[in-house]
């Protein structure tokens, strides 16, 4: 089971817990992305829940980013489909008309800070973790669609260092750019921060919070299958293909990779 299902019953209505247990560093393949795709589409149909509460309880890892070792053992002609499939994941969140406070409590690099920005209320432990948009440390340019978020979401002087540089950052430090939106000491405080923000939202009629959410993420979505496109398109191009399987395997090596 990649992900837990839990309800929680809050003053003012129930959250959905989903804890990601997909693996031992939690990361992200197509089928487990798929997956996490359809709960976010069951809930949103579901009346009895009226937003989420996303994390994990893996020691380490919140969400590690996409499987370096699936990658690797992917054929050539589905790594697009596999790669691409965040980009998916990405808008299924934006679409996604319900509050979601994420709580990181582990490592979230690539992927992991992919959802992170895509959800509403961000928390993250002071200590023991970092987060950071990794893709171009592993030779990919960053998707149109998490550059909008982020530039709707973090300090503007820092929108090219968490861009262009790879930079990850402990959770004070996030904080201070605008990547998250408070910080705890420990997964009950986390937990505390979640439940106190959704119990608030959950005050207002659940039908103005879903369209206002949707006012919020629609430029983000204005230009969502170009954006597409373009990432898709870029596994045409050989030298940001082999980069990918060059770093996905020095990530398994436990070595440096050598990138073109």
């Amino acid at each position: 089971m990649n992900y837990k299902r839990e309800h929680l019953q809050l003053n003012n209505g129930t959250a959905e817990i989903i804890t990601i247990q997909t693996n031992s560093q939690n990361s992200f393949t197509k089928a487990n992305m798929l997956e996490l795709g359809s709960i976010l589409g069951d809930i949103k149909k579901d009346d009895t829940v009226k937003g989420v509460i996303i994390t994990s309880e893996n020691p380490k890892f919140f969400c590690n980013g996409l499987d370096a070792e699936t990658l690797l053992n992917t054929p050539p002609d589905e790594l697009v489909e596999a790669v691409g499939g965040i980009c998916v994941l990405f808008g299924d969140f934006l679409r996604f008309d319900k509050p979601v406070a994420i709580e990181v409590n582990g490592h979230a690099m690539g992927g992991g800070a992919v959802i992170t920005v895509s959800s509403d209320y961000k928390y993250m432990l002071e200590s023991g973790c970092r987060i950071g948009f990794t893709e171009v440390m592993v030779g990919l340019p960053l998707p149109g669609m998490f550059v909008q978020k982020i530039q709707d979401t973090v300090h503007p002087q820092y929108i090219h260092e968490v861009c262009m540089e790879g930079s990850t950052y402990k959770g004070k430090e996030a904080k201070e750019i605008g990547l998250i939106n408070e910080t705890a000491t420990s997964n009950e405080e986390l937990r505390k921060l979640s439940t106190k923000k959704l119990d608030t939202v959950f005050k207002f009629p659940l039908t103005a919070i879903r369209n206002t959410k949707s006012n919020i993420n629609h430029r983000a979505l204005m230009d969502f299958n170009k954006f597409l496109d373009d990432s898709r398109g870029w596994f045409n191009v050989p030298v940001i293909r082999e980069n990918l399987l060059e770093a996905m395997k020095a990530l398994q090596e436990k070595r440096r990779a050598v990138l073109k």
